[in-house]
């Protein structure tokens, strides 16, 4: 396998003591040795065998549809799996599964998401944009700015570091799975 970087950095932890809410912001860079049109096959590809990805063993998928150049993919993420001890005692289990709801732009390669629980909407929200870019015809990059924020009284910024946690190590492994499939796109198999 090509070499690859995942570079993360932890920008700042942020609490409102007004509302006991805390925001935790991260940004993460992965790098692809592939020509964008590449990776952008095999970042849909990861979903054609779900089963046999342990990286996505916690990911229902919910729907899909296209609004003119934009998928929409809805996905049901469970946490729970991912989250210290700790913090699922402090927590009701139905608050850590999260719906996302992604926009991919298929022209500019951007795509905006939005997760929060169902359960509880407005306790836990992670939103994010990630810019899909080919730097050469040998290297594309994503990069991740996401936020984190939790809105619940005492324990907010723990809950909000754990779901941060949990939800970069996810985006770590889907790059794992892309990096895989984007090398039997590649050898056209």
């Amino acid at each position: 396998m090509r070499k690859t970087e995942s570079r993360s950095k932890t920008i700042r932890h942020v609490v409102n003591d007004q509302t006991a809410g805390a925001i935790m912001r991260y940004t993460l860079r992965q790098e692809f040795p592939y020509s964008i049109k590449t990776v952008i096959a095999a970042r849909e590809l990861r979903y054609d065998d779900i089963d046999n990805q342990p990286g996505l063993k916690s990911q229902q998928l919910l729907g899909t549809e296209m609004l003119g150049n934009v998928l929409v993919t809805r996905r049901l993420f469970r946490f729970g799996s991912a989250i210290p001890d700790i913090v699922k005692k402090m927590v009701p289990e139905k608050m850590l599964e999260m719906v996302d709801t992604n926009y991919f732009d298929t022209v500019t390669y951007l795509s905006r998401f939005t997760m929060h629980s169902e359960y509880s909407p407005d306790k836990v929200k992670i939103s994010a944009t990630c810019p899909y870019t080919e730097l050469s015809p040998n290297l594309t990059v994503r990069e991740y700015d996401v936020h984190v924020h939790v809105d619940i009284p005492l324990i907010g910024r723990t809950v909000a570091t754990a779901v941060a946690d949990s939800h970069r190590e996810a985006l770590i492994k889907d790059h794992e799975i892309i990096l895989k499939a984007c090398e039997r796109v590649s050898k056209g198999t």
